[in-house]
């Protein structure tokens, strides 16, 4: 797998707005490999190594690659490049959250990190050939984007400050190992046992939308929600079976 971003030499201004992407031109690209466990960069006279590194990747993960990675460098390296296999977290939060959130919102609410600062920094350290600053800034958008998807991965959601509160955007490619048991249990309405906040629990299972378990607790004798990243172990039972 392959996590990417890359930088424009142009801005949309100077290109006559974001119906002319294919005119934007890359100055640098970043890539995190996960098979060598290693960050690069390629430049203009790179991208031939470039080309490889991509058609050999079984997936490539980055934020905003449909709507704006991929149409910039197929002008630069071929059409080709809009097939590759590719996981777009801005699309998954879009789908999950039914809204808009930038890479900074999510990293400073997910991770506590944030953007070394916006891409019009990193058109002027293409203009200025400051290429140590443009690595840095390309290469720090890469490991946020690896981070992100990790936690997702990891957890089930992602998280986006909204108003006071943090809210929880559920991924559609995590890899709980608990996801299928609870999507399974909501499905027929079955009962689960589980270690949830350091307490036993047999809960009937009502709702699961990837995130949020919605289901009759028999500890408290009431319903309610539990989040997927807090389970710390469970298996389906039936319903009559006691608790551990």
């Amino acid at each position: 797998m392959i996590v990417l971003d890359l930088e424009t030499k142009r801005s949309f201004d100077e290109v006559g707005g974001p119906d002319n992407k294919a005119q934007l031109g890359v100055s640098l690209v970043g890539t995190y490999d996960y098979e060598r466990d290693s960050f690069a960069t390629f430049r203009e006279e790179d991208f031939g190594s470039l080309e490889g590194l991509l058609k050999g990747a079984d997936k490539i993960i980055g934020f905003n690659l449909i709507g704006f990675d991929w149409p910039v460098l197929a002008a630069e390296l071929g059409e080709w490049v809009v097939d590759l296999p590719t996981l777009d977290l801005m699309l998954e939060v879009q789908k999950g959250a039914k809204r808009r959130v930038s890479l900074d919102a999510l990293a400073k609410a997910t991770l506590g990190m944030s953007k070394l600062g916006s891409g019009l920094d990193a058109l002027e350290y293409y203009h200025a050939g400051d290429w140590a600053k443009l690595e840095r800034y390309c290469l720090e958008d890469v490991k946020l984007t690896r981070d992100l998807y990790e936690y997702a991965r990891k957890n089930g959601h992602l998280l986006f400050n909204k108003g006071p509160r943090r809210a929880l955007i559920p991924m559609s490619f995590a890899e709980s190992p608990y996801s299928k048991l609870f999507k399974d249990a909501a499905h027929r309405r079955g009962s689960v046992k589980m270690f949830y906040g350091a307490k036993e629990r047999l809960i009937d299972v009502h709702r699961f939308d990837g995130a949020y378990i919605r289901a009759y607790c028999h500890l408290r004798k009431e319903e309610l929600t539990f989040r997927l990243d807090r389970v710390e172990e469970a298996e389906a039972v039936a319903s009559s079976e006691p608790l551990f």
